[in-house]
């Protein structure tokens, strides 16, 4: 009973870490990759968003991909980045430990998600991909928001453009 059309498709993929795990989106979701800047904190945001900042005269959501993720949240170092992903509410900056590479990953280097408990906290993981003798967990990072994440981000994008 494996849906294949949530299944990681091969193809380009960034990679990025949290903790000491890796992990890879689909370089088509990626817009542009920033160091860690100012971050304007927004008061009532959940816990893993981290404010807004302004990405040359637009202002974005940001959110603690650590926290989000169930993470414990880690001070900024300087390989601290902000990846920013298109999503259907505009751009999303998402703050990761560092960016690693981009890696091509063939079909059969992608295992899908092994299932590990709640499926719907974990329907982001789109699969596993090898590269060498590492782990990369693939995810869909607009997936891992729900609809209702992104209603409350994209208010809050608003209110902090028309402030």
């Amino acid at each position: 009973m494996n849906d294949t059309s949530t299944k990681a498709k091969p193809g380009q993929y960034l990679t990025f870490q949290l903790m000491s795990e890796q992990y890879g989106v689909a370089i088509e979701t990626v817009r542009e990759i920033n160091q860690f800047g100012e971050i304007t904190p927004v008061p009532r945001t959940p816990d893993y968003v981290k404010g807004v900042m302004n990405l040359r005269g637009k202002i974005i959501p940001v959110v603690n991909l650590r926290i989000k993720f169930g993470m414990a949240p880690q001070d900024s170092t300087r390989d601290t980045c902000i990846i920013v992903i298109d999503t259907e509410i505009g751009q999303v900056g998402m703050i990761v430990d560092s960016v690693k590479e981009v890696v091509d990953l063939q079909d059969s280097q992608i295992e899908p998600a092994p299932i590990l408990g709640n499926q719907a906290a974990m329907s982001f993981v789109r699969g596993m991909g090898k590269v060498d003798s590492k782990v990369v967990i693939l995810v869909d990072i607009v997936s891992a928001f729900s609809m209702d994440q992104m209603g409350q981000m994209s208010v809050m994008t608003a209110a902090e453009e028309a402030a």
